[in-house]
């Protein structure tokens, strides 16, 4: 019997991180001064640093570890954001909280790799660097103008000419990129799993097979109830993305939209096809509205990924369709199959930020995502550390709010599905026009 789409074993990385010996779910009474809700990256980053600190730290999983966006993206580590900048960063936060935010994505895929070496994390991490080749020769401009943003803010990108970055894509489709050389690629799933193991090792408590159901607030702080448990904490991190059902808040929930994103992996590629395409080893994804992004895996598999106007049938027709655009743009692959097929849902915000919402006292929910999640949401665990511990609120990097749902929010779910064409015809309307 075929898998489900959203069954977390038909990853890739499902078959390649290395086992974590299962945690008994929470059974009877327990407490803590930090209850964390989410078992992913942002989770366990937060964890760890708390349980470092001597704070007595209590995660609660649904289901396991990385089950969730962690465990089943393209494991690109992009120390960047989608689609915007460090202008519109300052515009949003101000001076001062925007700049600490810059500096923190700047440095964060250092941040990343620094402490997988600390941990000794097994999962296939590669500091190659990581390219955003312009598709289309009018955006070339506008990437070289991103270089000197992000340079501006402390990154450690520059500009490659299209000679250059042709010659590290191994694809003459390309007219320059930029390239961060702190960049790079890992098992997101091993990472994921590394941080829990890091996590419980410094003191941390995990319980995996424990949702919360439903939660209360007393005067010795929340109570979160499980199937079998209950867990009183004084404060409380909700680290789910998307809130699930029995937290205090829908507001938090509605305040992104689910986009999910299908990844797949083609079986073990000759050695002739890796010094062809990405021969530095690098991670890319490119200036499409429809990305366009892929990687090398340890074991010489090639992970892309994409989007889909329609999930019904989405596993059946999209593999063709990105084999074939992989055909286009890297002709020396040959023919392309795949072995591998998933998908995950990242948390979309409206203006492509992180969020801190405080949808009641003591309860601290973040949604940190929007697809460049492993180094957003590893740099901001030891700030909510900070932060949960001491109560600076001036020293975030981001303002803590009320939720602020976004309208209609049923229907922004459908926005990206909706968008996807239009976005793929802009596309190729750049590709065709001739710079000015």
């Amino acid at each position: 019997m075929a898998l489900p789409p959203d069954s977390l074993s038909r990853a890739l990385w499902f078959h390649t991180a290395p086992p974590l010996p299962p945690s008994a779910p929470l059974m009877g009474a327990a407490v803590a001064d930090v209850a964390v809700i989410g078992a992913g990256i942002l989770g366990l980053s937060t964890a760890l640093a708390l349980a470092q600190s001597g704070v007595r730290v209590v995660v609660l999983e649904a289901a396991t570890v990385g089950a969730g966006a962690s465990g089943r993206n393209g494991g690109l580590v992009v120390p960047s954001l989608p689609r915007i900048g460090p202008p519109q960063v300052l515009a949003a936060y101000g001076e001062d909280r925007g700049n600490r935010l810059l500096a923190l994505l700047g440095t964060g895929a250092d941040a990343v790799f620094g402490l997988i070496r600390t941990h000794g994390i097994a999962c296939d991490a590669v500091q190659s660097g990581w390219l955003q080749p312009a598709h289309a020769a009018v955006l070339a401009p506008r990437v070289a103008a991103r270089v000197d943003l992000w340079r501006s803010a402390g990154a450690r990108c520059i500009w490659l000419d299209a000679a250059e970055t042709r010659a590290r894509m191994g694809s003459n489709r390309f007219h320059g990129a930029l390239f961060d050389p702190s960049g790079g690629h890992l098992d997101p799933l091993a990472y994921t799993r590394g941080l829990a193991r890091a996590a419980v090792a410094a003191g941390a408590v995990l319980h995996e097979s424990s949702g919360v159901t439903h939660a209360e607030r007393t005067p010795q702080g929340w109570v979160l109830h499980t199937a079998q448990g209950r867990l009183t904490a004084a404060q409380v991190l909700q680290c789910t993305n998307l809130s699930p059902p029995g937290l205090p808040d829908a507001a938090v929930r509605n305040s992104a939209v689910p986009l999910l994103v299908y990844q797949l992996a083609t079986p073990v590629l000759p050695a002739a096809a890796r010094r062809a395409m990405l021969p530095g080893n690098e991670a890319f994804s490119d200036t499409r509205n429809n990305l366009l992004a892929c990687r090398w895996t340890a074991q010489g598999r090639l992970v892309t990924g994409g989007m889909a106007a329609l999930h019904t049938g989405a596993m059946t027709r999209l593999p063709g369709k990105l084999a074939a655009r992989l055909q286009d743009v890297f002709p020396a692959l040959g023919r392309v199959t795949f072995e591998y097929a998933w998908r995950g849902a990242a948390a979309l915000t409206g203006d492509f930020l992180p969020r801190l919402m405080q949808p009641a006292p003591g309860w601290l929910a973040a949604t940190a995502c929007n697809g460049r999640g492993i180094v957003m949401n590893t740099v901001l665990g030891p700030v909510l550390s900070a932060y949960l511990q001491h109560g600076d609120a001036a020293a975030l990097p981001l303002p803590v709010a009320p939720p602020h749902p976004i309208r209609f929010a049923s229907l922004a779910r459908l926005v990206p599905q909706l968008l996807l064409p239009l976005g793929t015809w802009q596309d190729r309307k750049a590709e065709r026009a001739t710079p000015g």
